[in-house]
């Protein structure tokens, strides 16, 4: 009997070995982890990688700039420390050799500055915008309807209805500057003209405070004027309002930097200019605005 057991046990460990070795193991339930898409390489980083870039405000408190550089970064491993100012003083931060690469809007102050043998790259204007003349809805001096913005300035000075400048030898106030000159103004000792003597955003603040006309790029303004309820755009678009930006790289050999630590970076100042240049940059310009405004903000130059 006692044997008879020990041979049924013996089958039926046999059995149930047979059963296991006959099975298979589920396939692996993909996870996210298996069907994800690869990350993408890093970019390896420049040997110089901090470009200094010295700019006038309009491009960066329009919020262009804080859209378009994290694309070019990512792209290529620099970094962009911005320093943003009116044009004059941009300028003077490539002069003193704190700046790789300007982009800036006064033609007179660029020609001039490469002829003084600072810039490493001709002018490179490649897009554009409009200035526009803001404020009070009511227009007390009915500057709507004119023609041109010299028209407007005009009727401005004739209505004594109040201007904030910015005062600060930017590109906008040299074309503001440029504006009284052609309507034969001098509106600097006047009691109704304001120089404020700052950026645009300040001047725009100022402006809505005291409800007065002012120049300004559009671009500012539409990111503003949620904060700007006393000003309204008047006019714009007129053929003596339009506004090019262009680029300028540092030469490291200018006369200025000689005998001096100036180290100025050239392949990064050259990287930013070719992306700027680029289809990529261009199709992101064109449609920076669009969701948020409702429309374009800047415009591309036929190159």
């Amino acid at each position: 009997m006692k044997k008879l057991l020990a041979i049924l046990m013996a089958l039926t460990i046999v059995l149930s070995f047979a059963a296991c070795a006959g099975k298979t193991e589920p396939a692996a339930t993909p996870t996210d982890e298996t069907t994800a898409e690869p990350t993408a390489e890093p970019v390896a980083t420049p040997e110089n990688p901090v470009i200094r870039l010295a700019t006038t405000t309009s491009v960066n408190d329009s919020g262009l700039l804080p859209y378009l550089l994290p694309a070019f970064e990512a792209k290529t491993g620099y970094t962009v420390e911005v320093a943003s100012a009116g044009t004059g003083v941009a300028i003077g931060y490539a002069k003193s050799g704190d700046a790789d690469l300007l982009l800036v809007h006064s033609k007179k102050q660029e020609e001039a500055f490469i002829e003084e043998g600072y810039a490493s790259t001709e002018r490179l204007s490649f897009m554009y915008n409009y200035f526009v003349i803001v404020g009070p809805a009511d227009d007390p001096a009915g500057i709507k309807d004119l023609a041109t913005a010299a028209d407007c300035f005009q009727a401005i000075a004739d209505a004594k209805a109040g201007f904030a400048s910015r005062g600060d030898n930017s590109g906008t106030h040299n074309k503001e500057t440029g504006i009284w000159e052609a309507a034969g103004i001098d509106p600097t000792a006047e009691e109704w003209y304001a120089s404020v003597g700052s950026g645009m955003g300040d001047t725009l603040t100022k402006a809505n405070e005291m409800g007065v006309y002012a120049l300004t790029d559009k671009a500012t303004f539409l990111s503003m004027k949620d904060s700007l309820s006393n000003l309204t755009i008047l006019k714009e678009e007129a053929d003596d309002m339009k506004n090019t930006y262009s680029l300028l790289g540092v030469n490291p050999d200018a006369a200025a930097f000689a005998d001096t630590d100036v180290a100025i970076n050239t392949e990064g100042a050259n990287a930013l200019i070719e992306w700027l240049l680029s289809d990529e940059a261009a199709e992101l310009i064109a449609q920076y605005g669009v969701e948020q405004y409702g429309e374009q903000l800047f415009f591309l130059l036929d190159k």
